[in-house]
């Protein structure tokens, strides 16, 4: 082993002050949703959990969280069937030289500006009169979370093994048994990503519900914008840690699920050794 180098010690420093730029206001947020104050506050005037329980008792509230989830919940299930198909057709259908040409325009949704898609969205939704209406909502956030779903399934498409599809081809399988029992069980890690960026797209849009969605169908970001524009209290504060908190266990919950993958990968392995 070699020693480390003196800038070893500096890369690792800028590291954990870049890492610790980006929790601090993670720090706050939690503290100041456990104020006993009527206004937020950092350091917290006493600690209370009296927001939370107004924002749990708080109907408009409950209904923006429950939009919000149920949308996503959809969103994640759309956008990852529709992109399943499209990386397929990419990465096996597709001609080398057209790749180039539809990866941009996949990716045309994060390259064009937020409010100038929302618009588009919007005229092309009102049309079909979808504006103010859960499937216009689902529609424009499914085309928002589509480029993340096709960018991580077409990475694990390319990275999955052929030679087990050609295995089992050989065996007699037709191309739906490969795909029930070759293709989906090894791109369970790659679906699920998809879906959970789906997910977080669509909880985290705010520009193009105001549009779409306008005062019928308010998420939980549009409650929160529109909350902060008339008020100062530490709901908003409440709502952030609430989501701190959900994508930590997620987070961890997504460690224990890959972990078991992986032992359940190397079983076979291990029996044959």
């Amino acid at each position: 082993m070699t020693p480390r180098r003196p800038k070893n010690y500096v890369l690792a420093a800028i590291a954990y002050l870049i890492l610790f730029f980006l929790l601090a206001p993670l720090t706050i947020v939690i503290p100041v949703s456990l104020t006993a104050g009527n206004v937020p506050s950092f350091p917290p005037q006493g600690l209370s959990l009296r927001w939370y329980h107004e924002f749990f008792a708080d109907r408009e509230w409950m209904r923006a969280l429950w939009i919000s989830f149920t949308l996503g919940i959809v969103v994640a299930i759309t956008s990852t069937v529709t992109g399943l198909c499209a990386a397929f057709a990419m990465s096996r259908l597709v001609p080398d030289s057209l790749k180039p040409l539809l990866r941009v325009i996949v990716l045309a949704p994060l390259i064009v500006p937020a409010i100038v898609g929302a618009i588009a969205m919007f005229l092309m939704l009102s049309q079909l009169r979808l504006v103010s209406t859960f499937p216009g909502l689902v529609i424009c956030h499914t085309i928002l979370a589509l480029p993340y779903t096709i960018i991580v399934l077409e990475n694990g498409l390319l990275h999955l093994d052929a030679s087990l599809e050609e295995a089992a081809r050989t065996l007699g399988a037709n191309r739906f048994m490969r795909l029930r029992r070759i293709v989906l069980p090894l791109m369970l890690p790659s679906i699920v990503g998809s879906a959970v960026f789906a997910f977080i797209t669509s909880f985290d849009e705010i520009v193009a519900v105001l549009l779409v969605g306008g005062a019928s169908y308010q998420t939980l970001p549009v409650k929160m914008f529109v909350f902060l524009e008339n008020e100062l209290k530490p709901t908003p504060a409440v709502v952030s840690s609430l989501l701190v908190v959900g994508l930590l266990a997620a987070q961890g919950a997504s460690y224990l699920v890959r972990g078991a993958l992986e032992r359940r990968r190397r079983m076979p392995q291990l029996a044959a050794a």
